[in-house]
């Protein structure tokens, strides 16, 4: 009795191990590969921007792909906000306002913040939104919104309303000139009649 007990005990921890073992594995993370980097084309760090900005995502040594393509060597971006936790391999990528997912692998996007100093970093996740081995994070930048300048919005809205009247006269069919209409009083004139009839005639 004590050997089957024995036996269905190493069996249970065999079974165990093994279902245990996926998870193991997963929690590692997909490997990064080698000399990957991920970095800001825009803004740099230290900078400060004005009202909603341009945000340029840069990738070396790996390509960039759409969530649940899984292909190797590939990944999307996602953009952290005043953010201070460390990634972890294998961690999945949270998914709040400050842990935005570009899932259809944009390597650009038009940002708006509060006006004030706010932190950015970039981290390439996998297929799944889940950290690379090791995790691809970008080094953290620090940038300061300005406040919209009341300017600067008035002349975007005359810049608008000035295209709008443009598109609104180029779509606007031209007005038809019209012309009188011929008739034969308006093919006679005094002197023609006079000359035709001189020539028939011989007359001068």
């Amino acid at each position: 009795m004590l050997r089957v007990t024995a036996g269905r005990l190493c069996l249970i921890l065999a079974m165990s191990s093994l279902a245990l073992a996926p998870s193991l594995l997963s929690a590692k993370g997909v490997k990064a590969a080698k000399d990957a980097r991920v970095y800001f084309i825009s803004p740099a760090d230290g900078e400060t921007v004005s009202g909603p900005f341009i945000c340029r995502f840069g990738l070396r040594n790996m390509g960039v792909t759409h969530a649940g393509d899984d292909f190797a060597g590939s990944g999307h971006h996602h953009l952290l906000i005043d953010v201070d936790e460390t990634m972890q391999a294998g961690e999945p990528i949270p998914r709040d306002k400050k842990h935005i997912h570009y899932a259809a692998g944009e390597t650009e996007a038009r940002i708006e913040l509060p006006p004030g100093k706010h932190t950015l970093q970039l981290v390439l996740g996998d297929t799944k939104h889940l950290n690379f081995d090791p995790p691809l994070v970008s080094e953290k930048i620090m940038i300061t919104v300005g406040k919209s300048n009341g300017s600067d919005e008035a002349r975007a809205t005359r810049s608008t309303n000035e295209r709008r009247r443009i598109l609104e006269r180029a779509a606007a069919p031209e007005p038809l000139q019209l012309q009188p209409a011929v008739t034969p009083e308006m093919t006679k004139s005094p002197e023609s009649s006079d000359f035709i009839s001189r020539v028939f005639t011989g007359s001068k």
